[in-house]
């Protein structure tokens, strides 16, 4: 790889990364799907930055191919509207979900003496749900974040840190280098981010079992609050960057 096309991939990961982190939408969608979910929230976050880069080379792809012709500010507008909704909906189900914990004792004797631990679970307080239950759940949220990250791929500052500039380079080669950098740094960004939240809050819960309900009952209303002003603002009108 040439000196130039090496500068161009590394533009397209950093912008890729810093689209990621300083998007209060992108952090909030996944918020909800990573508390206290280690392994399953890096998943989720890499299925997030896997359906956020198809969006984007999407559009770019369209755009390079339509030489302009290819409206994208109509596209990112309405696809804000309906990633506000999405994360209202995300939100939502966090909160019920939240809701429904249970926090079910489990006596044994241990050192010496009897001992009490607390866990946190959806359900049935008498016992944990089997591994199909767990299954299930983790699939379905990694569904989710993939669907999430799709529409965002479609919206918002995607185009103007990830299509834009790749338009505006000389040749098919610098853009498609630029796009796919863009695509790996959106998806590591994410992948860390969900990883971080997931083992941080992981431990929190295991620690004290009550901050389980805490902290995913409070990403899910951020995630409504965020998921409201978005529509709102969309609704409103375009949203300026």
């Amino acid at each position: 790889m040439s000196a130039a096309l090496a500068l161009v991939a590394l533009s397209g990961l950093a912008a890729g990364a810093a689209h990621v982190v300083t998007g209060i939408d992108h952090l909030a969608a996944l918020l909800p799907l990573s508390v206290g979910r280690r392994w399953t929230a890096f998943r989720a976050g890499v299925r997030w930055g896997l359906g956020h880069s198809g969006g984007v080379l999407v559009v770019g792809a369209a755009a390079l191919a339509l030489e302009g012709a290819f409206d994208v500010e109509a596209l990112s507008h309405r696809a804000e509207a309906v990633v506000g909704l999405v994360l209202v909906v995300i939100g939502g189900q966090a909160v019920r979900t939240a809701l429904r914990l249970k926090l079910h004792a489990h006596p044994h004797v241990h050192e010496g003496g009897p001992h009490v631990h607390l866990h946190a679970h959806v359900g049935n307080p008498a016992g944990e749900p089997g591994e199909h239950a767990k299954a299930a759940s983790a699939h379905r949220h990694e569904h989710t974040a993939f669907v999430a990250g799709t529409l965002h791929g479609f919206a918002g500052t995607a185009h103007l840190l990830g299509v834009l500039p790749a338009v505006a380079l000389p040749g098919l080669v610098p853009a498609a280098v630029y796009l796919a950098a863009f695509a790996v740094g959106t998806v590591a960004a994410m992948a860390g981010f969900a990883a971080a939240v997931g083992e941080v809050s992981a431990r929190a819960a295991g620690e004290r079992p009550r901050a389980a309900r805490a902290l995913l009952l409070a990403a899910g209303v951020a995630t409504v609050a965020v998921g409201g002003v978005w529509t709102a603002l969309a609704v409103a009108g375009p949203i300026s960057w």
